[in-house]
């Protein structure tokens, strides 16, 4: 729920009725977020392709972008979405209340394999100063094998953070209960 008349499982029709069936299929439910995507079905539909390939990923890969969620949530303060992801890290990824913490404080502490880590670090720095990226940022993640698609994939993910945090703030979404 929001402050938006966004669809429900009752009156979906069309697009947004199918996505909502196949979110459904999926995970047992729609969730408060994912529904305030209905209101643009376009939206509803890239956010939800945007889920579904990082279904697609490795263990390791879903464990950073849900990482990489928690993080940026954090550092936005949407509360959703810090909710959401945390419990992603404690039920799907081992991780508990006092680990999430840890973590929050010091990033680096990711249980994360080195790339994947480093790939963290450089998502973290590009939303926390992305002023301060340079050449030898990127020549340095080249070095242990990080494509540039890969660091601009990260990117793109840990930014579009900050827009899924600003709509969900701004149209106070719900927890899911």
């Amino acid at each position: 729920m929001s402050l938006l008349n966004e669809a429900t499982l009752e009156n979906a029709t069309g697009e947004v009725k199918a996505i909502f069936d196949e979110v459904l299929e999926k995970r047992g439910m729609v969730p408060n977020g994912l529904r305030l995507w209905s209101v643009s079905p376009e939206a509803l539909k890239a956010q939800w392709d945007n889920i579904k390939t990082m279904f697609t990923k490795s263990y390791e890969e879903q464990k950073l972008l849900t990482i990489i969620r928690y993080l940026a949530a954090n550092k936005n303060d949407s509360k959703y979405c810090i909710g959401l992801a945390g419990k992603m890290l404690i039920k799907n990824f081992e991780f508990t209340e006092e680990s999430l913490l840890t973590m929050l404080n010091s990033p680096s502490t990711a249980p994360l394999d080195k790339k994947h880590k480093a790939l963290l670090i450089f998502a973290m720095k590009s939303i926390n100063d992305s002023d301060d990226i340079n050449q030898n940022d990127i020549t340095l993640l080249k070095e242990i094998g990080i494509t540039e698609m890969e660091m601009f994939d990260i990117v793109r993910t840990a930014s579009h953070m900050f827009v899924v945090n600003t709509l969900f703030k701004t149209f106070k979404v719900e927890a899911d209960q």
